[in-house]
């Protein structure tokens, strides 16, 4: 006697039958259906919306969501490059970049500078001769038209023998880009911007202490960028004289401990700080006793992990900080 077949009720319809044998195949099949429908549709709104969809989804950090701040503002773009530095200045169609992140970055730097229309950059400061600082320094200048680059001078003490940094000094060779030794009191103008050396002061084995302390001027506003200065630093700018008082502080060293201390900061006595690491990075940066110095001190904390696109811009009178075009505060 031949094997009776056996039936099951489909679930679409009760009056269906379908063969057991047969109905992992035909979830399977319904799935691909449903699968291959779906994305159909997702492509076809998002045709019709001006791909509005995949933008809507899209955390790159990439600066094409950055907001257009007009020529004659000063716009200043912090670029999430996880674990290190990387920041874009505008101001009357002049450039200047202050680091160039680690070399996986570069893709991000690139399409952020593609992003802005810059071909050309003024000023190239590296703050000083970390990997997380330096990193994409040679693809830039290979890529880009760079007029001047800033640098710590170094001496026997600190020179620096890796092939990296070795490639760096070939390329601005190469190149023939202007190169500046960072010193206290050189200044230049970005547009209608002016830009200050302030360290480093001395030489110094550690070669965070030779990093490039920068501050800026626009109107009655002012940035501070502190590379990976470390509070022995801090000290000997206070002690010089200078004036660090600053509105918005790129806080230095990844918001390190090491860094940012409390005469310090009470010093500059920012409104605005901005901290570049990665999420949950293995230096635990940034360290909650910076963050605490920051917030009694009265400043807002911005960490770049934070956000798709930080801009901070000036119209030489107020500040604004804003993510993807839209507006977080203002400072007056």
């Amino acid at each position: 006697m031949a094997n009776k077949k056996v039936y099951t009720k489909g679930k679409r319809n009760p009056n269906a039958y379908i063969p057991k044998g047969n109905t992992k195949r035909f979830i399977t099949v319904s799935i691909i259906l449903l699968v291959i429908i779906f994305t159909f549709t997702l492509e076809y709104l998002d045709k019709k919306n001006g791909g509005a969809w995949q933008n809507a989804y899209k955390n790159t950090g990439i600066i094409e969501n950055y907001p257009d701040v007009p020529n004659s503002e000063l716009s200043v773009y912090f670029l999430d490059v996880e674990q290190s530095d990387c920041s874009i200045l505008m101001n009357n169609g002049k450039v200047l970049m202050i680091d160039t992140g680690t070399p996986d970055q570069i893709t991000k730097i690139r399409e952020a500078l593609q992003s802005l229309g810059i071909s050309k950059i003024d000023y190239l400061i590296i703050t000083h001769p970390h990997d997380d600082h330096m990193g994409g320094a040679v693809d830039v200048l290979e890529n880009y038209e760079v007029s001047n680059i800033i640098m710590p001078k170094l001496s026997k003490v600190n020179m620096v023998t890796t092939r990296a940094y070795e490639n760096l000094l070939n390329t601005i060779k190469k190149k023939q880009v202007h190169a500046i030794a960072a010193e206290p009191n050189f200044t230049f103008d970005l547009g209608n911007a002016k830009c200050t050396v302030l360290a480093p002061l001395s030489q110094d084995e550690n070669l965070n202490n030779m990093s490039v302390i920068t501050k800026i001027v626009f109107g009655s506003t002012s940035f501070l960028f502190q590379g990976d200065a470390e509070k022995k630093v801090e000290s000997a700018v206070l002690s010089s004289g200078a004036d660090v008082s600053a509105d918005v502080i790129k806080v230095g060293h990844h918001g390190s401990k090491t860094s940012s201390s409390k005469q310090y900061i009470k010093a500059v006595s920012p409104k605005v700080a901005v901290i570049s690491c990665a999420v949950q990075n293995s230096y635990g940066h940034p360290h909650k006793v910076t963050l605490d110095t920051l917030k009694n001190a009265g400043a807002d904390t911005y960490i770049t992990y934070q956000y798709n696109a930080l801009c901070v811009k000036s119209d030489g009178k107020k500040i604004t900080v804003l993510n993807d075009s839209e507006v977080i505060k203002s400072y007056e």
